[in-house]
């Protein structure tokens, strides 16, 4: 599956984790509901009709939070990030997100840009991603 043609099912969905390996970067994500006579090709949606799975960055050169390079492994600082931008151009990945945090945590109202730049981007799609988290 092309997740670039996808991408536009993502605003109002989620970035649920983050994980960063070395030169390697997971991002679990589930998309917004997604019906099925919008999409192009047979994708296999989990029980709530969404689009789950993980993005794959291989051979990360650059990890940037606004426009701030990042010298750290990228981790998730809040409960959830609310997708409002996903592109792909090229061996680029750009998220525009929303966070949020739940009870008991305080309450956060902040925006970020995330640019990830790699030799590789691929999807795995899962759609029983939700039931392991």
């Amino acid at each position: 599956m092309n997740i670039s043609e996808y991408t536009g099912f993502f605003h109002d969905g989620s970035l649920v984790e983050i994980e960063h390996k070395n030169d390697k970067i997971e991002l679990s994500m589930s998309s917004a509901e997604v019906d099925e006579t919008d999409l192009k090709e047979p994708v296999e949606l989990s029980k709530n009709d969404r689009i789950l799975g993980k993005l794959h960055i291989e051979g990360v050169i650059s990890v940037k939070i606004g426009d701030r390079l990042l010298a750290d492994p990228l981790i998730k600082e809040y409960d959830n990030g609310q997708i409002i931008i996903f592109e792909i151009i090229d061996n680029t990945v750009s998220l525009a997100l929303r966070w949020v945090n739940y009870p008991p945590r305080p309450d956060v109202n902040i925006f970020s840009v995330i640019t990830i730049e790699g030799r590789s981007i691929y999807w795995e799609s899962i759609p029983d991603l939700e039931d392991g988290l």
